[in-house]
């Protein structure tokens, strides 16, 4: 049984119980690997995935400090390096717009099937562009990232492989901060092994894992006596969320913020000449996409067009209540992410970490139950039109998922378990 305090088993412990969810968790890469472009099978790649997720949670923690959950994740995650980027191509996204940037262009004005790149028409990368008649919808710190892993190559695997090694440094900093905190360690080799996280940073190549580690070493940095205030900015230059984070944090070191909003200037100021079409991407994705939600659906079969307005009402009540009342920023960061996450028309299986991270630190094991059954929402890839790429979505998926959520959410309320895992360790 490992230590209460770090997670370590006893030096005489059985390796299979010293390293037993590593096994679970290889076995599922290396299946995944094998079966390459998942969008072929995939409703036998999302039951091959659950199936791993539920191997690592019933398999014995690990033993091991912060380094050891660092490691196991980076193995996991340079295995999948090895598997196509399928499940999502935002990534092609990410190389065009830093190749745009690059060439000293604007994403903001053009979108990738504006005719000033008529010359660019066939380039392969822009061929793969997802959505390519809207504009960029990430902030300009987010595009200068892009534009620096454009320029390594252009190629899938730098992103996959830089945002694969954010994830895992993720894994070992929650292990350090659980450590701080006097919490099992079981949390962050869950984060580790399970496959959700590592599926969408090194599988996929999401920029959500670069914004999360600057979450996480936020609150490292405020655990440790500093303000946080840095990474919470720099997090929310790539990804707006963690701003909510930032100014949670600037009660300690105000002036920080000021560096943070010059560069923020400095990143935005090659965009300015955009004018009003900076945010139109992001205003199409926000006024018109929906897919995967929990509570959304519920308030818009009720109260239709007024759905979206009403939800970021209440995700601006959640966030202001969370800001006046909890300066830990772990639990912020819970609460916010988790009014996102709840709230939000659009649930990509790669936004759950947003909650699921500071869940982890505050004990909060049900968004683990959440992140475990995430995937199943790609079965929607068995309904996608070859010719059209047009797909249907159907409720059940997420009624699982959500479903599984509330069960485990309002069992814990009621008997007052605050485990960091759907077990204690």
């Amino acid at each position: 049984m490992p230590s209460p305090l770090t997670g370590h088993a006893p030096a005489d412990a059985p390796a299979v119980a010293r390293w037993g969810d590593l096994v679970p968790a290889l076995v599922g890469v290396v299946g995944l690997v094998v079966m390459g472009d998942l969008r072929l099978l995939p409703l036998v790649a999302v039951v091959w995935i659950l199936m791993w997720g539920a191997a690592v949670l019933v398999a014995p923690t690990p033993a091991g400090g912060a380094g050891r959950v660092f490691g196991a994740a980076v193995v996991v995650r340079a295995l999948l390096l090895m598997s196509p980027a399928t499940l999502s191509d935002d990534l092609y996204r990410y190389l065009w717009e830093g190749r745009v940037v690059a060439m000293g262009g604007n994403p903001y004005l053009h979108a990738p099937a504006d005719p000033v790149f008529a010359d660019f028409f066939a380039d392969p990368i822009r061929l793969l562009v997802n959505h390519p008649d809207v504009s960029t919808i990430y902030p300009p710190l987010a595009l200068w990232l892009f534009a620096g892993l454009a320029t390594i190559a252009q190629h899938p695997l730098v992103v996959k492989a830089f945002m694969g090694l954010c994830d895992a440094a993720t894994a070992g900093v929650l292990a350090q901060i659980l450590i701080g905190r006097r919490m099992p360690l079981r949390g962050a080799w869950l984060y580790a092994l399970l496959p959700l996280a590592a599926v969408e940073s090194a599988g996929s190549g999401h920029l959500e894992a670069a914004a999360i580690l600057c979450v996480v070493l936020a609150i490292r940095a405020w655990d440790r006596g500093g303000s946080g205030v840095g990474f919470a900015g720099l997090g929310a230059l790539l990804k707006l969320l963690p701003g909510a984070l930032m100014l949670g944090l600037m009660r300690r070191r105000p002036a920080l913020v000021l560096l943070v909003l010059g560069l923020a200037v400095v990143s935005a100021m090659p965009f300015v000449p955009a004018g009003a079409a900076v945010g139109r991407g992001f205003s199409t994705y926000a006024q018109h996409w929906s897919f995967n939600g929990s509570v959304f659906p519920l308030v818009e079969a009720v109260f239709g067009e007024l759905a979206r307005p009403l939800c970021l009402v209440a995700g601006a009540a959640v966030t202001g209540w969370a800001l006046l009342r909890r300066r830990d920023p772990a639990e912020l960061a819970l609460w916010v992410g988790g009014a996102f996450v709840l709230l939000s028309p659009t649930v990509h299986p790669w936004y759950i970490p947003w909650v699921w991270v500071p869940a982890i630190v505050c004990g909060v094991r049900a968004w683990t139950v959440l992140a475990g059954l995430a995937p199943i929402a790609y079965v929607v890839l068995a309904t996608t039109d070859p010719s059209t790429g047009a797909w249907q979505e159907s409720r059940w998926p997420a009624l699982v998922a959500y479903g599984s959520f509330a069960v485990v959410w309002i069992w814990d309320r009621m008997q007052g378990l605050v485990q960091p895992g759907p077990r204690r360790s």
